[in-house]
């Protein structure tokens, strides 16, 4: 099952070559009918986004009674 949140790359196309570049991380709540931004990292901060989902997708495990 996956979880209500995930981490989604923000990208964007290099003025010069036009090839895509990561430039940072968002945490996104999957549950949203927008699939609302809770937090953006910058493109070194990968570790902490991916800490900020595991974190908020076992809240919300807890909060529903889901097992570990």
């Amino acid at each position: 099952m996956r979880g209500r949140y995930f981490v989604r790359w923000i990208a964007e196309p290099d003025p010069i070559t036009g090839s895509l570049q990561i430039k940072g991380w968002d945490v996104i709540d999957n549950h949203k009918f927008d699939r609302a931004t809770v937090q953006s990292f910058g493109v070194s901060e990968k570790v902490q986004a991916e800490g900020l989902c595991k974190l908020l997708n076992s809240i919300e495990e807890e909060n529903h009674g889901l097992s570990k």
